[in-house]
C-alpha cells in the first residue's frame, strides 16, 4: 500500500511539473509575440514591453512552483523570452522514488518584429501588379 501511495504522489508531482512547463512556454510565447507586434505602437523597445507586461501575463495561475522569473533579450528585430521556475515539493523527500532536490522548469520562445499590415498590403500589391502584367491591361 505505501508503494501505491508513493506512485500516486509521484504522478501528481509529474503533473504539476508538466502543467508548469506548458504554462511557462505559453506565457513566454504570448509575451514574445505581443512584444513583436505592440512594442512599436507604445514607443518602447521589445524587451521593455516584456518587462512592463510580464506580471499581467503570468498572473496567479502557477501553483506548486515559485513565482516564474522572466527574462527578455532583444537582438535586432528578434526578441527571445525565457522563463523559469522551481517546483516546491517537500513531501516524499526521504523515499526512494522522488529525486533529491527541486525540479527546475524552463520555457522560452522567440519572435521577429514584423509590420503585418504593411506586409499584407505589399503582397496584395504584388499580386495586383502580377495580374496586370499577365492580362496585359
Amino acid at each position: 500500500m505505501p508503494m501505491v501511495i508513493c506512485v500516486f504522489a509521484l504522478i501528481i508531482y509529474f503533473t504539476y511539473y508538466l502543467y508548469g512547463r506548458c504554462e511557462l512556454s505559453r506565457d513566454a510565447y504570448v509575451l514574445a509575440f505581443r512584444a513583436s507586434t505592440m512594442a512599436e505602437r507604445q514607443d518602447m523597445g521589445m524587451d521593455e514591453y516584456v518587462e512592463a507586461k510580464k506580471e499581467e501575463v503570468i498572473g496567479k495561475k502557477y501553483f506548486g512552483t515559485t513565482h516564474p522569473r522572466v527574462e527578455a533579450e532583444q537582438q535586432g528585430k528578434e526578441i527571445k523570452v525565457s522563463a523559469s521556475a522551481t517546483t516546491r515539493h517537500a513531501a516524499m523527500g526521504s523515499f526512494f522514488l522522488k529525486p533529491a532536490g527541486a525540479w527546475e522548469i524552463e520555457g522560452g520562445a522567440k519572435a521577429k518584429e514584423r509590420k503585418y499590415t504593411e506586409h499584407i498590403r505589399k503582397i496584395t500589391r504584388y499580386k495586383d501588379i502580377g495580374k496586370t502584367l499577365i492580362s496585359g491591361k
